[in-house]
């Protein structure tokens, strides 16, 4: 379907042909189903802007969903909210419900902010299910230092940028060992007193001892994201709640 469902007869034409892919509905779950979209709808589908924020659950990631979260319900008459947040769909269990809940959520959403910080786990998945046409045009990318903003050693002069860096350097680096210590060197060259052991310790408490990166398949669509001007990199959460300023 290349548009947006608009009344309940091709809501779930679109659940059967493009999420469960043919898979029989019985009459209970379909009521279920739509019972479930008339007691979102007032909540969901007002007037109001509504921002269907999508990332990882893990923490600390975590911690940037409740920031972007935040950005965006300061927004006036705006709702920024997670799938975690929405009530479950009440229907048989060899209906994936999840997946379903996805759906019904993403299509209405004015807009759809997917924070990426690394490629694994169930923001990948969204990431897969945010790419179809019916959802692509709303969708706003923000992946974490995809691009490097504080490789230029002129601009390492304050404790914030070489924090920043030692992140940039925990995506980017083959030998992450070293870069850091190097990175320390430098800091103390420019008074700063910052150690590797400290450069470490903050790696661990931004990214939870996880070494980040992206696959060839993921940089692949962010490459297309970014054709389409819906792709914003993004290292410190200072840099991440300006860049949500580009999420209409």
């Amino acid at each position: 379907m290349a548009k947006i469902p608009e009344n309940t007869e091709e809501l779930t034409e679109f659940i059967l042909e493009d999420v469960l892919y043919g898979v029989e509905l019985d009459p209970v779950d379909s009521e279920r189903l739509l019972s479930y979209m008339r007691e979102r709808h007032e909540h969901l589908f007002g007037p109001h802007s509504t921002y269907f924020v999508l990332g990882s659950y893990e923490p600390p990631f975590k911690y940037r969903l409740d920031e972007a979260l935040d950005v965006l319900n300061h927004r006036h008459d705006a709702y920024a909210y997670l799938l975690a947040t929405q009530p479950d769909l009440d229907v048989s269990a060899d209906v994936p419900d999840l997946k379903v809940k996805f759906f019904l959520h993403a299509l209405y959403a004015d807009a759809i902010p997917l924070i990426l910080e690394h490629d694994t786990g169930g923001a990948v998945a969204e990431f897969g299910r945010v790419e179809r046409p019916t959802l692509l045009e709303r969708t706003y990318l923000f992946p974490r230092s995809q691009a490097e903003r504080y490789d230029d050693e002129s601009v390492l002069t304050t404790r914030d940028a070489i924090l920043a860096r030692a992140v940039e350097l925990a995506y980017h680096a083959d030998a992450l060992d070293e870069e850091l210590a190097a990175l320390a060197d430098h800091a103390c060259d420019h008074g700063l007193d910052i150690s590797t052991r400290d450069l470490e310790s903050y790696l661990e408490s931004e990214l939870g001892g996880r070494t980040p990166s992206y696959s060839g398949v993921i940089t692949d669509s962010l490459l297309h994201l970014e054709s389409l001007d819906q792709c914003f990199s993004w290292t410190t959460t200072d840099e991440l709640e300006a860049q949500l300023s580009n999420v209409p």
